[in-house]
């Protein structure tokens, strides 16, 4: 990935950003310092991000953005989504079992649109962002990684992709928990599923020790 880096106001990308709501004229109208922010490769406040549904409806859903310059020089948008919480008996028995189960999966959720959708075992939630912005994220990852078609189309569909880079095996799959929702780990596809364990079994163990703090 591009380091950290100041930009110019002109090259701020306007039409990727058009595509999710933010306007040109609505990122002028920002206050200064989250101009500042922005141009100097750190994360904005909370936006309004505008996409929409299969049946052309408006879904408003809420992010930070991040300016990346990637190696061709070119500028893009790094989103990271504030995910909404969901009822897992809201889904199908058949997704219920994926979600338990530790995969990303994609579902219509009404006003929320068509969502990832991840259960975090930790905290008990059903974490959903909107399709569109983590692909605005993977469509980065693929630029960054020349990744091919197949690994770009089967990262959206939920699925992680292994590959080689400086003769060191990693691999990239759709993670909520990460602030881009997108987690890439040393290894295979079996290295990343055992990474997601053992920040499953990180946390559960902080939560014993933080009970034995409160009772002691």
């Amino acid at each position: 990935m591009a380091n950290k880096e100041h930009f110019k106001q002109e090259e701020i990308p306007y039409g990727i950003l058009a595509k999710f709501g933010l306007t040109q004229e609505m990122i002028e109208d920002l206050p200064q310092n989250v101009i500042h922010r922005l141009l100097s490769s750190r994360t904005t406040p909370v936006l309004p991000i505008v996409t929409e549904n299969i049946d052309g409806e408006t879904i408003l859903s809420y992010a930070r953005i991040s300016l990346i310059r990637l190696d061709d020089g070119s500028v893009d948008v790094y989103f990271i989504p504030k995910w909404v919480d969901e009822d897992l008996e809201e889904f199908s028995i058949d997704q219920q079992e994926q979600l338990r189960a530790g995969r990303v999966v994609k579902a219509d959720l009404g006003k929320e649109g068509r969502c990832f959708v991840q259960f975090d075992e930790v905290i008990n939630q059903v974490m959903a962002v909107p399709v569109e912005i983590i692909k605005q994220n993977i469509s980065i990852l693929t630029r960054t990684l020349f990744l091919s078609d197949a690994d770009k189309a089967l990262l959206e569909d939920g699925g992680i992709v292994e590959m080689e880079i400086h003769h060191q095996n990693i691999s990239a799959g759709i993670d909520l928990n990460e602030l881009t929702g997108i987690r890439i780990s040393d290894g295979d596809s079996i290295a990343w599923r055992e990474d997601a364990k053992v920040d499953s079994y990180l946390a559960d163990n902080l939560n014993v020790f933080l009970f034995m703090l409160r009772i002691t």
